[in-house]
């Protein structure tokens, strides 16, 4: 069995899918230029999600743990979706608190260590298998 498993199911409706993720449900929609509804995130968002989000918790996590005081850890990812080539994702991390160099250093360090970035920057593979009923 897998680390993570996440099923997408279809709602019949333009599009939208339902998302299951461990105890969670959540929709992933496409824009009303794509035919979707624009009702949520769509799967590319996703995918700057969460490199964002596992940044920003990871960020927190070291800084919990060394007890650095922090008010706010903000991280923006923005990429063009080009299936071509390898992308580019350009991360800008904001983090409010006094860090003296050696600090900031090693937050870099720490941010660039988040497990999404890890698989993000290696080359991967995806095995399809389909069944018709």
């Amino acid at each position: 069995m897998s680390d993570i498993n996440v099923t997408s199911t279809s709602t019949g409706k333009n599009y939208i899918s339902n998302i299951k993720a461990g105890k969670h449900e959540f929709i992933v929609d496409e824009p009303i230029d794509k035919g979707g509804l624009d009702t949520a995130a769509k799967p590319s968002e996703l995918l700057g999600a969460a490199l964002a989000s596992c940044t920003s918790i990871t960020l927190q996590m070291y800084m919990n743990h060394k007890e650095f005081p922090y008010k706010k850890v903000e991280v923006d990812v923005n990429f063009d979706m080009i299936t071509t080539q390898p992308i580019v994702f350009l991360r800008h991390v904001i983090i409010e608190g006094d860090f003296d160099e050696k600090q900031q250093t090693r937050l870099l360090k720490v941010a660039n260590s988040c497990p999404v970035h890890k698989v993000v920057e290696k080359g991967h593979e995806v095995k399809t298998t389909i069944e018709f009923i």
